[in-house]
């Protein structure tokens, strides 16, 4: 007897033909509801008997974003603050916020429009409703001017009388005054600002004077003219200024010695298009035998990054009404 025969006979037969269609019959699908309101709930269909229950889930929310995707992700490259500034007040919502890195040799912006909301975590059986997935960003990396790329590479680094001949008439144009308050000592004091009484001390502290533009540029041409000379070095142990005589067949015009200031200033901005930052600059020499190797310092460049990073940052945030968090955000 098979399981469909019964005792019964032809009288049952409306009731086995319901017994094959339940299990051989139409596809019943399971969880109608998470077709479209909720793509978080699985899309399971119950197939007849002896056939494999598949699951869907995956094809849906693929057709489901054919055509727009589901949610927004990715991460936005903008080339100027600007930029940055008009894409996070475009996409911003409550809970966007900004974070901001200075270590290593760029520094860097992000906006997060989709971060984690504020408050402790709301942990339920449904998960956090607080938490986002933080996919949509927009960084920008600040690009370092050429001119402080330029006097970053040589600062430190020994060179001779014609490589520094060469590399001040190039740069000349960053070459400053030095303020009166640094050159008249009438005018220290209260009439000083902050920032020229910081150069005080470190002329103070460095036991030196600040030399002026024209000076630097004529130093500068007496070390190109004379590319195979000899020196003789003299210290002013008053003024801070060394004096270099030199031994050659090229002299300068008049044949004088050269006097090489402690200290000069430069005026150069730490970012592309930035404003232009205030530095001294340290300048020695190394006398070895007849050659003399001189050497430009940057005193505390670190200073001024600091200044230029936090200026920029602190507009975003003003500008886009965003918090700003120093460092790096959860990856």
């Amino acid at each position: 007897m098979s399981q469909y025969d019964t005792q019964d006979g032809a009288e049952n037969i409306a009731q086995t033909v319901a017994k094959i269609m339940e299990q051989h019959g139409a596809v019943d699908m399971l969880l109608r509801d998470a077709i479209l309101p909720n793509l978080g709930t699985p899309l399971l269909m119950a197939v007849p008997a002896g056939q494999q229950v598949q699951d869907f889930t995956d094809k849906l929310r693929a057709a489901q974003s054919f055509l727009k995707p589901f949610q927004r992700k990715g991460t936005a490259s903008m080339q100027d603050l600007a930029s940055l500034i008009a894409w996070a007040n475009r996409f911003k919502g409550g809970n966007s916020a900004l974070y901001a890195s200075n270590t290593g040799d760029t520094p860097k912006l992000t906006c997060i429009a989709d971060y984690h909301l504020e408050g402790p975590a709301q942990i339920t059986d449904m998960g956090d409703p607080t938490a986002r997935h933080g996919h949509h960003r927009a960084t920008y990396a600040f690009p370092l001017s050429r001119q402080w790329k330029a006097w970053q590479a040589q600062s430190g680094k020994p060179v001779s009388g014609v490589e520094m001949g060469e590399f001040l008439e190039n740069f000349i144009l960053d070459v400053i005054d030095p303020p009166m308050s640094l050159t008249s000592p009438g005018i220290r004091g209260s009439d000083a600002s902050e920032a020229d009484l910081r150069l005080i001390d470190i002329a103070r502290r460095l036991d030196g004077s600040f030399g002026n533009a024209n000076q630097l540029l004529g130093m500068a041409k007496s070390f190109t003219v004379n590319e195979s000379a000899d020196y003789m070095v003299a210290h002013n142990s008053t003024t801070g200024e060394a004096t270099i005589q030199i031994k050659s067949e090229h002299i300068d015009g008049n044949g004088q010695p050269i006097k090489v200031p402690k200290l000069f200033l430069i005026a150069i901005p730490v970012f592309e298009n930035g404003p232009a930052y205030r530095l001294p600059v340290r300048f020695q020499y190394r006398k070895a035998g007849p050659t003399v190797k001189f050497v430009l310092t940057l005193h505390d460049p670190k200073h001024a990054m600091d200044h230029a990073f936090t200026e920029a940052t602190q507009q975003a945030s003003q500008d886009t009404s965003l918090p700003l968090f120093i460092g790096s955000p959860e990856s």
